[in-house]
């Protein structure tokens, strides 16, 4: 991540207060038989095309993107080093924001002994690139981590469901049928507006580390975090972009995914100790 110094003068844009820009009418999940069969929404016909439309704009009403701005006091006190960080989230129960553990800048929100002074705002947007929120990250705390998931919630409770925004159904991934085939909706973007890919599994690995899923789809940079939706309920979270070269030289982009434990999945999701 490219880095530049700012001049002391900017601390003044670290407001305390907290923007809230504008809201978005809920959506409710499509009824349609689609979403309990194994037709494809990758080519659907028929009924289906309409059915599986529902389906995108649902998941893309539960979808936000983050971008985290940071100062960072330089080591030697000379000015601030900047630091921007685009990422996707999914909303969950009105008030939480579950993505990648992908942030590398020490926050307000994973305290540590003796950091250096850091302020940070976290800016929310829709899938159409739309600010609907924008504050210091100090208004959110950590609530659950994973080794590639995060949870943070905002410090009060229901602020997405009072401003209309949806919220998605999790599992955890020992309450689905995973294998190799499957079709799933992935969370990716262009750089400007959010989408719905529809891609499916290539493996399954629950045995070794991080229980996680390849996909046979790449994402842009940026939409790390976004949710992976399986009958449009939330299962994982892309983590991380796969290049590799078959045996006729063909580049080959796949996607590792994150799968859902229980404590994401859970309800109420249980806060973390930071002592």
């Amino acid at each position: 991540m490219a880095k530049k110094v700012l001049l002391l003068t900017l601390i003044g844009l670290i407001a305390k207060s907290v923007f809230l820009l504008g809201a978005t009418a809920p959506l409710t999940v499509p009824t349609d038989p689609i979403v309990e069969t194994q037709q494809s929404c990758a080519q659907p016909t028929g009924k289906a095309v309409q059915a599986c439309r529902e389906l995108e704009q649902h998941i893309l009403a539960t979808t936000v993107r983050i971008e985290l701005q940071s100062w960072l006091v330089a080591d030697d006190e000379s000015g601030y080093n900047i630091d921007n960080t685009v990422s996707h989230a999914t909303i969950k129960d009105g008030r939480y924001l579950v993505t990648h553990n992908h942030f590398s800048t020490p926050l307000s929100i994973r305290p540590q002994d003796g950091q250096t002074e850091l302020y940070a705002v976290v800016t929310l947007s829709d899938s159409t690139g739309e600010t609907f929120f924008k504050g210091p990250i100090s208004d959110f705390e950590l609530t659950w981590e994973d080794p590639e998931t995060l949870v943070i919630a905002y410090k009060d409770d229901g602020l997405f469901e009072q401003l209309g925004i949806d919220s998605a159904e999790f599992s955890d991934w020992s309450s689905v049928p995973l294998e190799a085939g499957m079709e799933v909706a992935q969370v990716d973007w262009d750089g400007v507006e959010t989408r719905i890919d529809w891609t499916t599994i290539q493996e399954v690995d629950i045995e070794d580390g991080v229980p996680r899923l390849v996909l046979d789809d790449d994402v842009m940079r940026g939409a790390s975090g976004g949710g992976i939706f399986w009958q449009g309920t939330h299962i994982a979270n892309n983590w991380l972009l796969v290049q590799h070269y078959g045996e006729s030289g063909a580049l080959t982009e796949t996607t590792k995914v994150a799968l859902n434990s229980a404590p994401i999945s859970g309800e109420p999701i249980q806060a973390i100790a930071t002592g």
